[in-house]
Parts: C-alpha cells; sequence; structure tokens
C-alpha cells in the first residue's frame, strides 16, 4: 500500500469512527470540556468539519493571516448551531471526501498546501497531515467522554510515523540535546516502538535503531503517553513514564516533546 493509499485509509477510518461515535452523544457529552483550552466536544466536531470541507473543497491556500483565526473561524461560526445541524454536515461533507478518498485522490505529488506556512507541499503531505489530524481530535473526543478506542487505528499508526518525522527537531533545537549525545524511547502498548533519536557531532539529529547508539538517557511510556505529550496535550505528571540514565535530559527532552503546530 502506498504512503496515499495508507493516508486516504486512515482519513476514511477516523471520519467513520467520528460519525459513530457523534452519533451516540448526549447533550452532556457534546458540551464536555477536552484536553484543548476553551473547546469543547462540539467544538471539536465544528472544526473537523470545517477542516473537511476544506479538503472537500481542493484544500486551497488559506486566506492570508494566522492560519490560527481560519481555524477559529471554523469553530466560531458553528457554536450555537446545535448538536443535531453540525452532525448533519458532518454527514453531508463525509459522503463528498468518500468518493474523493476512493476513487477521486490526485497523484502523491500533485500541489497540496501546509495549512501552518502557506506552503505549497506534495499532496501526500497534506493528506498525511490531515489524517494526524483527523486521529489526535478523534482521541480528544473520546478522552473528553471516556470512550477509549481506536488507540492501533490506521490513523494511530500514521500519527505514530509522523511523530517521529518531527522528533529530530525537537530533540536537537527543542530540547538542546548535546551532540554526541542519543535519545532512545520504547512506547509500549497498542503501537508499540522502540527507537533512538541521535544526534551527531556536529548537532544534526536523526532517528536510530534502537540498538545503534548507546543510549544517553531512555525514556519509556505507554503509547497513549506519548501521544499525548507528542500533541501537546495531557500533563506529564500524569503520564506513566520511566527515565533512565541521564534523568535530567531526559526529563528536558519530555517537557519539550510536542510536535503538534
Amino acid at each position: 500500500m502506498s504512503s496515499l493509499e495508507r493516508a486516504a485509509k486512515a482519513c476514511r477510518h477516523t471520519l467513520d469512527s467520528l460519525v459513530a461515535l457523534g452519533a451516540e452523544l448526549t447533550d452532556a457529552q457534546w458540551d464536555a470540556a477536552t484536553d484543548l483550552p476553551l473547546w469543547t466536544v462540539g467544538d471539536v466536531y465544528a472544526h473537523v468539519v470545517a477542516g473537511e470541507k476544506w479538503m472537500a473543497e481542493g484544500g486551497l491556500p488559506l486566506p492570508p493571516g494566522p492560519p490560527q483565526a481560519w481555524i477559529d473561524q471554523g469553530v466560531a461560526q458553528r457554536r450555537g448551531a446545535g448538536r443535531a445541524a453540525v452532525l448533519a454536515e458532518l454527514a453531508e461533507v463525509r459522503a463528498q471526501r468518500e468518493l474523493q478518498l476512493t476513487s477521486g485522490l490526485p497523484p502523491a505529488d500533485a500541489i497540496g498546501w501546509w495549512i501552518w506556512s502557506h506552503s505549497p507541499v506534495p499532496f501526500v503531505v497534506q493528506l498525511t497531515a490531515r489524517a494526524f489530524d483527523l486521529w489526535t481530535h478523534e482521541q480528544d473526543v473520546r478522552r473528553a467522554i471516556r470512550r477509549p478506542g481506536g488507540l492501533a487505528s490506521p490513523g494511530a499508526r500514521i500519527s505514530r510515523d509522523l511523530i517521529l518525522q518531527a522528533l529530530p527537531k525537537v530533540v536537537a533545537k527543542g530540547a538542546g540535546v548535546p551532540a554526541g549525545s542519543t535519545v532512545r524511547f520504547t512506547v509500549m502498548g497498542e503501537v508499540p516502538t522502540d527507537f533512538a533519536v541521535h544526534v551527531d557531532d556536529q548537532g544534526r539529529a536523526a532517528v536510530a535503531a534502537a540498538d545503534t547508539h548507546s543510549s544517553t538517557t531512555h525514556i519509556t511510556l505507554t503509547w497513549q503517553g506519548f501521544a499525548l505529550l507528542s500533541t501537546g496535550r495531557g500533563d506529564r505528571g500524569r503520564q506513566q513514564v520511566w527515565v533512565g540514565g541521564d534523568t535530567e535530559l531526559g526529563e528536558r527532552v519530555l517537557a519539550h516533546l510536542n510536535v503538534a503546530p
């Protein structure tokens, strides 16, 4: 399966999950707070609808200005519309996206757009980022209504891969891990992963096999904890994390683990 097909499958799977969850939500659950400041479950659904409508209409460059303003506008426009109206809009755009994601995909190297920098990217990058965003917000909803699930879904695996791609910059730049150091991550649970990020003598970081270099610090945590901290959700103190070796360095990496925009 190609990278484009994987991303399309992940988007479809997560949209199906969100539609199914939405059909079972009560009014109290719709108004429940999420891990996102000032956003309720209903706001997350509004954001998903706005993003999927944007993709259905071609995923073209956003208007000039901060991307967050566009994101907030999509949520604000639907606040007060009511659960039934937002879910009906989701069902409508879901049908459009099903056709696009199964038979209407452009080539992987077609021009797509990266929301956060207004920059052109290969379409496969745009769709993969969309799969990551959808899965992350599905998990926001599930935690808010206490309905765990989807932790080993196609979207979860896409998200794991994107997090790994972003970690070298987080380790070398964000956490300031010194040259010659290696941070090993052992992730247990639904999407198990064991890998290292090594910073070479020139300060360049890259993902490597777990046993390629001797670990300076070794961080072990659950997949859900890894996903939460890597997307700026949750609290380090509430996660089950074990840090071996240079514990000060390990905690500094954990404090800078967020790779989400």
